[in-house]
């Protein structure tokens, strides 16, 4: 989406060294998997006049999946799974910003493992507050719910005892830093994303 900036729009990057990007689902019906992506960022431009002309675009660096398994890291990232080597990235742009009572509704497109699909994204507005360089900063939480299935992601086994290894249903949440860019500033972390 494209908008022009006044006084109300303003272009916020993702602050990777104090940002997290995390995940979870159930393992083997009672145990949970959890971990997270070591490189990934984005933009957001907000118009604080008409949200819904606000829009995000995230960007995640597959291959960097880790949950402190390196052989279960490896199989994630093989071709039974992620197929890293085929899709490297998953990218997340929204279509509609909508303001629901302390809450942000931000829906979009979740492009996985070359599926397409909607992704609906809550997200819990934090503190603002300005650095000591003088850099505005934002904080938010935002939190997902996908089904892997839907994304061509069907690799499972059986359990002995019932059930399979590994669900369905992943939970994703992004703890968000932002820093707020304005001019050539706005322009080169936008070309970096």
């Amino acid at each position: 989406m494209t908008i022009e900036r006044g006084a109300a729009q303003q272009v916020w990057a993702i602050d990777g060294e104090r940002s997290k990007l995390t995940f979870g689902l159930r393992h083997i019906i009672v145990q949970r998997i959890e971990g997270h992506f070591q490189h990934w960022g984005g933009k957001l431009f907000v118009d604080r006049s008409q949200p819904a002309l606000s829009s995000v675009d995230i960007w995640i660096d597959l291959g960097s999946i880790t949950t402190g398994d390196a052989e279960r890291d490896a199989h994630v990232r093989s071709s039974e799974f992620l197929d890293v080597a085929r899709f490297p990235r998953a990218r997340f742009s929204s279509n509609l910003v909508q303001l629901r009572g302390d809450e942000i509704a931000v829906n979009g497109r979740l492009d996985l493992h070359g599926v397409v699909h909607d992704l609906e994204v809550a997200v819990e507005v934090g503190a603002t507050s300005t650095d000591p360089d003088g850099r505005e900063r934002a904080r938010y939480v935002a939190r997902a719910v996908l089904d892997r299935q839907s994304f061509g992601l069907h690799w499972n086994q059986d359990l002995d005892v019932g059930g399979v290894v590994v669900g369905d249903e992943v939970e994703i949440r992004a703890s968000l830093e932002l820093v707020r860019v304005d001019g050539a500033a706005a322009t080169t972390a936008a070309a970096r994303a």
